[in-house]
């Protein structure tokens, strides 16, 4: 309940609060302050009927009902609520959605082990592109206003993050005479011509098509940008550039060097390993000679809760992998930072949650944007981010401004991001 309230109140609607516990509505019915009750009924106050999750000391799996009204109202029982300011347990909704509580039960996972994203019912699924928390809070305070036309709220202001998660530093530099020559060798049996021309010309002297770094470094706020380094190599799946390159090492320190926050983006395998994913923290911070606070899990793989407790363990304060996959939207129906709530525990905890909302893969491989559409489906997302004073958080990778193989013509997707965020239309 507390935890419900100040991410309600003090998080999004920027109201301060205090909680009382009362057995009566008598108790309150004369209250001078403006007040809101829960899980009690009456007529002059505003009130929110209680469903019992809020006040259960362990994690039973949810039949959760939705209905679609003004939004989407999520119900835990058949039972109605008649007579309160709105029908339906809006606290444990908001609740319930945060802190993904339906992963903590589920077993359904794609081909690389991340939870399936549909697996909670269709219809909550689709209404992914709605930060439906932020919708109750706002409901919440329109009828408070209502009630209260002299309640003040404390104004947010519209922010961004720019995050580049690079896994591939380099395209054809840097890498081993033997992965050099098998990767000419694959091209020749296919007759890719101009993939072993453009190779070759890198190698002896040519810029890489990867090394966008000082493109990047020339066009984005520094202090809204955030650069994840991938720094181990421990599947296929991870980079084949790791900390023991010296031009990947000088690369990190130039970002870092820059201005540019740095984070860890631990490797395929770590979301299950404490150790891991500590011991590359410590390598990165060796790297650039600084603190790291900040990660990102590489293919946004993370399991609840003992990813974000490794996370917590290794020194970490800020996370930025829940980011969906498949589509643009919000994964925990937020659209600013939030203190995460470990279930396991019943405990909010430490680090922050920094909700991704748009990535560049998600855009091209999975929803097949070509790069026109996917500047549109961007400043959609970003508007809805204004509407709410909230905080736009795009993923994007060096390779995806490369201009080669499937990211041809995706550059201008990037600078258009930076334009419309900076207020050029």
């Amino acid at each position: 309940m507390q935890y419900a309230a100040k991410i309600l109140f003090e998080t999004i609607l920027g109201i301060g609060y205090e909680i009382k516990q009362v057995s009566d509505i008598a108790d309150v019915k004369d209250q001078i302050l403006p007040s809101l009750v829960y899980g009690l009924q009456s007529e002059d106050l505003m009130s929110i009927p209680e469903d019992g999750l809020l006040f259960s000391d362990i994690i039973e799996k949810q039949e959760v009902r939705i209905e679609n009204k003004t939004f989407p109202e999520l119900h835990f029982s058949k039972r109605e609520f008649k007579g309160y300011s709105i029908d339906f347990d809006l606290f444990s909704s908001a609740f319930y959605l945060i802190t993904q509580y339906e992963l903590y039960h589920t077993r359904s996972y794609d081909d690389h082990d991340r939870y399936h994203e549909n697996i909670t019912s269709i219809q909550l699924h689709e209404f992914q592109n709605i930060p439906l928390v932020e919708v109750y809070a706002e409901y919440v305070w329109k009828i408070l206003k209502s009630k209260y036309p002299d309640l003040k709220r404390k104004p947010h202001q519209f922010d961004y993050k720019i995050t580049f998660d690079i896994d591939s530093p380099y395209l054809y530099k840097h890498k081993s005479l033997v992965v050099t020559l098998g990767s000419l060798t694959k091209n020749l049996f296919r007759l890719n011509i101009s993939a072993i021309s453009a190779q070759l010309k890198t190698v002896f002297g040519g810029t890489d098509p990867y090394d966008v770094y000082d493109d990047i470094l020339e066009r984005v706020d520094k202090e809204k940008t955030i650069f994840f380094f991938l720094i181990q190599r421990n599947s296929r799946h991870d980079g084949r550039h790791t900390h023991n390159s010296q031009p990947y090492r000088k690369l990190m320190k130039k970002i870092s060097d820059s201005g540019i926050k740095v984070g860890i983006h631990p490797s395929y395998t770590s979301f299950r390993n404490k150790e891991m994913i500590r011991n590359e923290k410590e390598i990165l911070e060796k790297c650039i000679e600084k603190p790291v606070i900040a990660s990102r899990m590489h293919f946004l793989k993370y399991r609840l809760p003992e990813t974000f407790e490794y996370l917590i363990s290794a020194g970490i304060k800020e996370d930025y992998t829940l980011c969906p996959i498949h589509h643009s939207g919000f994964k925990s129906f937020m659209i600013r930072a939030y203190s995460w709530f470990d279930l396991s525990s019943n405990s909010e905890t430490s680090i922050t949650i920094y909700p991704t909302i748009v990535m560049d893969r998600s855009l091209q491989q999975y929803m097949k944007l070509n790069p026109e559409d996917a500047i549109l489906e961007i400043r959609k997302m970003i508007d809805i981010c204004k509407t709410y004073n909230g905080l736009f958080t795009i993923l994007f990778h060096n390779d995806s401004l490369s201009e080669t193989a499937e990211w041809k013509g995706w550059k201008p997707v990037f600078e258009n991001t930076i334009m419309y965020l900076s207020g050029k239309n």
